[in-house]
């Protein structure tokens, strides 16, 4: 089990997902067969943010994810909506595609809402992921992918 610390909160997980063609052979952008699979993070936690470094994986599921409470704050996922729509204005589609390539999840712990690139056109695309805990600010996660049913978000002691 994985934590990280940001603000008064401390999030728990298991473990972060990359996905990997099911034939195990290299990466295949054709392969159509896909898997999910925890890797092995590096985190460096600092004062605001956590930088966690997946080490496996190909593109957006490895490399650096700043992890970081955003500002300035949000607290509803009106809001959190709002700010998906900002970032995905640079494709310049039509809002109600924008608003379709937004999803939001609910969990015990709050929600977890996404932009999903790939919808809008990106290559190789991925999901943008902010996480909303109950009585906190909204988290930007980036394109870590956490296995969400294991996230457990409690008050630092």
């Amino acid at each position: 089990m994985y934590s990280i610390d940001l603000g008064s909160l401390r999030i728990y997980f298991a473990a972060a997902l990359v996905s990997v063609p099911s034939s195990g052979v290299n990466h295949d952008w054709l392969s159509e067969e896909w898997k999910d699979t925890p890797q092995k993070l590096k985190i460096h936690q600092d004062e605001t943010s956590v930088t966690i470094t997946g080490l496996a994986g190909f593109g957006a599921g490895k490399g650096k994810h700043v992890i970081h409470v955003i500002e300035p704050l949000i607290k509803t996922e009106h809001e959190l909506r709002a700010y998906f729509l900002k970032k995905a204005e640079i494709s310049k589609l039509k809002q109600g595609v924008l608003l379709n390539a937004i999803n939001s999840l609910e969990y015990p712990w709050g929600k977890l809402v996404s932009l999903n690139w790939t919808a809008l056109g990106y290559a190789p695309g991925g999901a943008e992921y902010c996480i909303l805990p109950a009585n906190f600010s909204a988290i930007s996660l980036g394109f870590l992918r956490l296995d969400w049913s294991t996230v457990r978000i409690h008050p630092k002691a």
